[in-house]
């Protein structure tokens, strides 16, 4: 076994997986503000929208779930041999969906809308929107799900 529960190894990846959500869900707050200075022609603020949501946000998502599953894998208590935490359990199912969810529509909704965006089509403003809106509820709900783990 590599860690335990709360073994410094655990907290190490437990550490690099919040830090990593926070990387990914800081550009939905910034996208807003981002737009609208596109959207007033500012091309400085079109390659900081590309940058943060295309470059930082759908990287470390990507890579912060795939620690979650190391974390959920490494969630076996001192002296045991199953893990606390299973994708049997509701509340880690459901959180691994809207993982899925949001990478979708990062990858197929929010990426190619600034994209186009970028490049002009101001109709494309609408698909970012409703994008950061969706990363935001995501955001919400997996937090729920993460603090206090319903089911368990």
């Amino acid at each position: 076994m590599f860690a335990e529960l709360g073994s410094t190894p655990y907290n190490i990846m437990l550490l690099f997986h919040v830090l990593l959500m926070v990387v990914a869900f800081a550009p939905a707050w910034l996208t807003p503000v981002l737009v609208r200075q596109v959207a007033g022609g500012d091309t400085a603020a079109a390659d900081a929208l590309e940058v943060s949501v295309l470059r930082y946000s759908v990287g470390a998502l990507a890579v912060a779930g795939l620690l979650g599953f190391g974390l959920a894998g490494l969630s076996k208590p001192a002296g045991s041999d199953e893990p606390l935490y299973s994708l049997s359990q509701t509340w880690l199912l459901v959180a691994v969906l809207l993982w899925l969810i949001l990478l979708a529509v990062n990858f197929f909704v929010t990426r190619p809308a600034i994209k186009a965006f970028r490049d002009g089509d101001a109709k494309a403003k609408g698909a970012i929107s409703a994008g950061t809106g969706v990363s935001h509820l995501i955001l919400v709900a997996s937090l729920y799900l993460m603090i206090w783990k319903p089911g368990v």
